[in-house]
């Protein structure tokens, strides 16, 4: 799967080096030191600030006159807009790979929005809908987007796809029950980070049915809920659900899981099947996580990144005896 989003760009994709080209100038290119071996090699195409000039399209043409695209066989869209046009989606960005799909025949994965921290933050990057790209490539095996605020998207479909990823600090409802729908029958790893209402996320159990039932895909093996606010209620619908016994690997990182959602898997259906179980940054107690680790001997588990919520009672005017305790995902602001 793609590697992990906490801030930072990819540092690889596709089991391959990234090779940054923000090349806004032709002359800029002498410089470069291309590469090559272009197949050996992730490029991402990318202006190098969001006040750069020229941009996205400028740099994207330039790489297509310096580079053999034909030999290209994975793809990364970096930073596309200015500082001007900040809800700027990646519409024109789409447009560009469409009409020059023709161009990238090689092309097996492609990943839109690899945009660090330092850059911009994760909610400023909108999205568009990435549906034409599943037409006009269809040798696609991996694909993954980063800025999921106001995304939209009607349910894909593509008879190669692999593995799809979707990362931000909130994936609208919509959009989940859209991949739920979606036509994918090749797909073998599901990453959806689903993050908090805050972010336009807050998806339920409920919009997960047919991924949970496992209809949707029944070639999968990787199941990733992750950076969910709600991540005990995932994590107890999770414990009854069809599809982990087909699942190799189960990831509910990056969220707010307590003990409850940690007990909620563990009274649930077995799952010592499990080769890898993901739980790091998470608000378990130490009890509840050796409880954990003794019920799956054989399981790999990640519990890192143990974390500890903040008693926020005071924050508000709310005369509850009871503490308010504020537990954070990793993927927010």
């Amino acid at each position: 799967m793609i590697e992990e989003f906490r801030h930072d760009l990819l540092r690889t994709f596709a089991g391959r080096p990234v090779f940054e080209f923000n090349n806004g100038h032709p002359e800029d290119v002498e410089h470069a030191a291309l590469p090559e071996n272009v197949e050996d090699w992730a490029w991402r195409v990318a202006i190098e600030t969001i006040d750069e000039d020229p941009g996205f399209a400028e740099t994207f043409g330039i790489f297509l006159d310096s580079v053999d695209t034909t030999r290209v066989r994975a793809l990364i869209v970096g930073l596309w807009h200015s500082e001007d046009d900040m809800s700027d989606t990646t519409d024109r960005v789409i447009d560009l790979l469409v009409e020059n799909a023709a161009r990238f025949p090689a092309v097996e994965s492609l990943f839109l929005g690899d945009v660090s921290r330092d850059q911009c933050e994760v909610s400023w990057l909108h999205q568009a809908d990435p549906g034409r790209l599943f037409t006009a490539f269809p040798r696609l095996r991996e694909f993954g987007l980063r800025g999921t605020t106001n995304l939209s998207m009607e349910p894909l479909k593509h008879d190669a796809l692999e593995e799809l990823t979707l990362q931000g600090g909130g994936l609208p409802p919509a959009v989940v029950r859209a991949v739920a729908g979606s036509q994918l029958p090749a797909l073998t790893g599901l990453d959806l980070y689903l993050g908090s209402p805050e972010y336009s996320g807050g998806a339920e159990p409920g919009d997960l049915e047919p991924i949970l039932r496992g209809e949707a895909f029944p070639s999968l093996r990787h199941l990733g809920l992750r950076d969910a606010e709600n991540a005990d209620e995932i994590a107890t619908a999770v414990a009854h659900a069809p599809v982990v016994a087909q699942l190799e690997s189960l990831d509910l990182s990056l969220g707010a899981m307590t003990d409850a959602g940690a007990a909620a898997l563990l009274s649930g259906q077995p799952l010592t099947h499990l080769k890898k179980l993901d739980l790091h940054h998470h608000f378990l107690s130490e009890e509840m996580m050796q409880r954990v680790w003794a019920a799956l001997p054989g399981v790999a588990i990640d519990m890192d990144e143990q974390e500890e919520g903040e008693d926020v009672s005071d924050w508000g005017d709310s005369d509850d005896d009871e503490p308010t305790i504020w537990r954070y995902i990793a993927v927010s602001e």
